[in-house]
């Protein structure tokens, strides 16, 4: 939240000049007179959870990449499930795993790797949004990727040990995992304007074009899990139907 509110205040103040736009951390603000105003941005992020007792009976360490993800769900796999590795939110897992910005090159990695992996019974698709909570907490799944909001109501409705670890990442892309920040920055004004205003609706416009951009992002990932299209062809498709005004 803080990597993308500082990108988003940056660009707010580049696009206008009525006044600028400087973020501090809570303690900052401590004995000023100054009002603090909710900022429509989502805290949470993506975690993997797991069968804690399934991974003990098996001798399993959850996976910290996407590399060492693939012997543990064959070792699930043996030891009886049908469902070693699920997913909710897949477009946002996905995201999240590029640092926050659609990277091509990760998605194709990604997709393709999933794809894979339904193919050998090591994935199963839920849905686009928290269908695939539920076949997590009933034991079918043992292992899935969802958001860190979610931890309370899996320990409550699972009838077994939760585990919660870090989204595993590609360790040879570049991209690192990003880091919660110790003190999250907060918007604070003096008074309400109508300069605050706008820039509270900059910040909405914006979640309104994430969430159509991960719209998008889910149909095309549904027609590679279901062997329509290759990862290539669902990115080239996702483009053109992001910016259609420039596809040939």
């Amino acid at each position: 939240m803080a990597t993308q509110l500082v990108q988003h205040a940056a660009e707010y103040n580049a696009q206008q000049r009525e006044f600028r736009i400087r973020l501090e951390p809570l303690g900052a603000a401590a004995g000023k007179r100054l009002v603090r105003l909710p900022l429509p941005l989502n805290t949470a992020r993506p975690v993997l959870y797991y069968n804690r007792e399934a991974f003990r009976r098996a001798r399993l360490d959850p996976p910290k990449t996407w590399y060492d993800m693939a012997p543990v769900l064959g070792a699930l796999a043996e030891a009886g499930f049908a469902c070693p590795y699920t997913t909710a939110w897949p477009a946002w897992v996905m995201l999240d795993n590029s640092g926050g910005t659609l990277s091509r090159e990760l998605m194709v990695r990604w997709s393709s790797m999933l794809a894979s992996w339904q193919k050998a019974g090591l994935f199963s698709y839920a849905g686009r949004a928290d269908e695939a909570e539920a076949r997590f907490t009933a034991g079918e799944c043992a292992v899935i990727t969802s958001s860190s909001d979610s931890a309370r109501e899996l320990a409550k409705r699972a009838h077994f040990e939760l585990g919660v670890a870090p989204l595993p990442n590609y360790d040879d892309s570049g991209v690192a995992a990003r880091p919660l920040a110790a003190a999250a920055p907060a918007l604070w004004v003096e008074r309400p304007s109508v300069g605050v205003t706008n820039f509270l609706a900059f910040l909405a416009a914006r979640a309104a074009q994430a969430r159509r951009e991960r719209e998008l992002i889910e149909s095309e990932l549904e027609a590679v899990w279901r062997g329509e299209k290759t990862a290539p062809q669902a990115l080239e498709s996702y483009s053109r139907r992001l910016n259609p005004a420039v596809s040939p």
